[in-house]
């Protein structure tokens, strides 16, 4: 029963699943608005926040892949594979987020476990993803692998000399605007189709 519980409230914070709540998902969508125009508005604060902000994401999907791993029966490869996607990305993140609350700032090593942290989550997501035998190919997570493996590969760049933080800050206040603006009009979408299920044909 307590699981059934827990599943059902991860599924309404998820957007693309069918248990999605309309109304989590719309603020959702306000939320990353809100965080991408701040990102583009307040030049001054953003590397900092750019590390907050890749950090939790990375730690939050991380966390639920590990869940998602307790959770899985029947295929050990699959379980497998999701606990060390799960774990790559976690391990990095909780490193970078002890990083920030020290007061050290996003350069050398805190870049370079976030850059490797991004690059291995998404090289095994990816992987994952095109391994028929292991897992389904899902648009949304494919999408987020190559995400992760953008930022990560920006970010080790970045490690090297190469100066990629501009072009990593633009390209993150561009995915939150846009992905801010879809969750609000799927929002919409999912409450239509909720009130057209309630109401009797």
């Amino acid at each position: 029963m307590a699981n059934e519980t827990k599943s059902k409230i991860v599924q309404s914070a998820l957007p693309w699943q069918k248990g999605a709540v309309w109304w989590v998902v719309f603020l959702e969508g306000i939320f990353l608005t809100g965080l991408g125009l701040y990102m583009f508005f307040a030049r001054s604060p953003t590397y900092l926040l750019l590390g907050w902000v890749i950090a939790l994401s990375l730690g939050i999907s991380s966390g639920l892949r590990v869940y998602l791993a307790f959770k899985m029966k029947g295929d050990e490869k699959a379980r497998l594979w999701t606990m060390i996607h799960g774990a790559i990305g976690l391990i990095a993140a909780i490193l970078v987020v002890f990083l920030l609350i020290l007061g050290v700032y996003l350069q050398g090593l805190g870049l370079t476990i976030l850059g490797l942290g991004c690059l291995g989550y998404g090289a095994v997501g990816l992987y994952m993803l095109l391994s028929k035998s292991s897992y389904n190919l899902r648009r949304v997570e494919l999408m987020g692998a190559i995400f992760y493996l953008v930022i990560g590969t920006l970010m080790l760049l970045q490690v090297l000399g190469v100066s990629t933080l501009v072009t990593m800050i633009h390209w993150i206040n561009l995915i939150i605007l846009v992905a801010g603006v879809v969750l609000i009009l799927w929002a919409f979408i999912v409450r239509n189709d909720s009130i057209k299920k309630k109401t009797p044909s």
